[in-house]
């Protein structure tokens, strides 16, 4: 499978990069093909598997399904997306904060990135998930990990086939969590796990559901 990181020359994208191009033709997209092309270099550099770069047109172009490994993003920065992208999976990671009051809260007043981004990407098939997993421990390819990754997609088939890309990084658990309407939740996770952690000395926080 070709898995485009649209925006992924950052530590997010990065991390997720090192993890599938052991599984996957990863391919690395920036606003400058320079920037992609070095990062996918350097990625190739300590990492097994095929992993290029480009712009991220030239990415959601070919690629077979999309991630927008970016912290925020623009509804502009996506208009010049939507046809390459349509029809394709797109995985939202996306999580919108800002600081208030001295905590990180979800910084849009109503609604999620998500459905922000589906509102705009109409031909795709947008998923939400992969917000709650810190980009610095998965970096760290030699790092076992045991995290489980809350999906919130319209479909089932749509989540079956962003589950088994989830999946195919090894410690990683997805679960369905309903429609893309509580894409919200999913996001807010995030800004409290960042809460929690630096009121209680923690660090790179993430998620697991036991039973």
């Amino acid at each position: 499978m070709k898995v485009g990181l649209i925006g992924g020359t950052g530590l997010m994208g990065r991390a997720l990069a090192s993890r599938l191009a052991t599984k996957h033709q990863v391919l690395i997209g920036s606003r400058e093909k320079e920037k992609g092309e070095s990062v996918a270099e350097a990625i190739r550099a300590s990492s097994e598997g095929e992993v290029s770069g480009g712009t991220n047109v030239e990415v959601a172009e070919v690629c077979d399904v999309a991630i927008l490994t970016v912290p925020d993003l623009d509804l502009s920065f996506l208009e010049a997306l939507r046809t390459q992208l349509g029809g394709k999976i797109v995985i939202s990671p996306v999580v919108p904060m800002r600081v208030e009051n001295g905590f990180m809260i979800h910084s849009r007043a109503e609604g999620s990135a998500a459905e922000e981004i589906a509102s705009v990407l109409k031909e795709s098939r947008i998923v939400a998930a992969l917000h709650n997993i810190p980009a610095a421990t998965i970096l760290k390819k030699d790092r076992k990990i045991d995290f489980d990754v809350l999906v919130a997609c319209d479909t089932k088939p749509d989540y079956d086939e962003a589950s088994r890309l989830i999946a195919s990084i090894e410690g990683l658990r997805p679960l369905y969590v309903g429609s893309l309407a509580v894409a919200r939740i999913i996001e807010e996770i995030t800004p409290l796990l960042l809460n929690v952690a630096r009121l209680n000395g923690l660090k790179r926080l993430s998620v697991k559901l036991v039973s």
